[in-house]
């Protein structure tokens, strides 16, 4: 049985919906808010359905599934650019927001930060996917010092992806061979521009609080 959790087939399903809230918010009268309460939904139900499924397994079941993810590489990629995507609806809803006494406007600045939070948690939980792939999978149960014993399970390699996310640095999870080490770079540097746009959008609400 294939239990892929990022596959693609889901990844529609999740868009799928996040099109229809869109459309829902088009026919209330509220078309500006469309792309980003279309991309929260999508991006909220993929977050959700992921960590349900992860969360929960044993090393053998972290195993089985990272295995299964092995055919997830182009979804994965497909979901990272979204989410840079995601960045220019930001942009666009935050132009947009500009009195604060338009409920419209005040959705767009809600919709405008929470649309880059889930981003942000969308990227690091693509690269907890990764990182297990590449443990089980590309390296045999390498690529990691993982400083335990036993085997790791999905909610190490979060804790690895998150404290890159937040710190952009390596925790006591270290990758050890020049892919991981690659790849927790390339991971780090979108975490970091991720960052820098939270700080923007937070800059750019105080600031229109402030003239207005």
């Amino acid at each position: 049985m294939n239990d892929r959790v990022l596959s693609a087939r889901r990844a529609l399903l999740h868009a799928g919906l996040g099109v229809l809230v869109g459309v829902l918010c088009v026919m209330a009268g509220a078309p500006s808010l469309g792309p980003l309460a279309g991309w929260c939904t999508a991006g909220l139900l993929a977050l959700g359905h992921v960590w349900r499924t992860c969360w929960r397994q044993d090393p053998a079941g972290t195993e089985r599934l990272a295995r299964e993810e092995s055919g997830s590489r182009l979804t994965d990629d497909v979901i990272v650019l979204a989410c840079l995507a995601s960045i220019v609806a930001v942009v666009v809803a935050l132009g947009e927001a500009r009195d604060p006494g338009d409920p419209v406007a005040v959705a767009s600045v809600v919709l405008g930060v929470l649309g880059t939070i889930v981003a942000w948690a969308l990227v690091n939980t693509v690269y907890a996917m990764k990182y297990a792939r590449m443990y089980f999978v590309d390296h045999g149960e390498g690529g990691f010092d993982v400083k335990q014993e036993s085997r790791p399970t999905y909610s190490d390699f979060a804790y690895f992806a998150f404290t890159v996310g937040m710190s952009y640095a390596a925790p006591e999870v270290e990758p050890v061979t020049t892919a991981t080490r690659r790849k927790a770079l390339a991971h780090a540097l979108l975490s970091y521009f991720f960052g820098t746009v939270l700080i923007a959008v937070a800059i750019n609400l105080v600031t229109g609080l402030g003239q207005n």
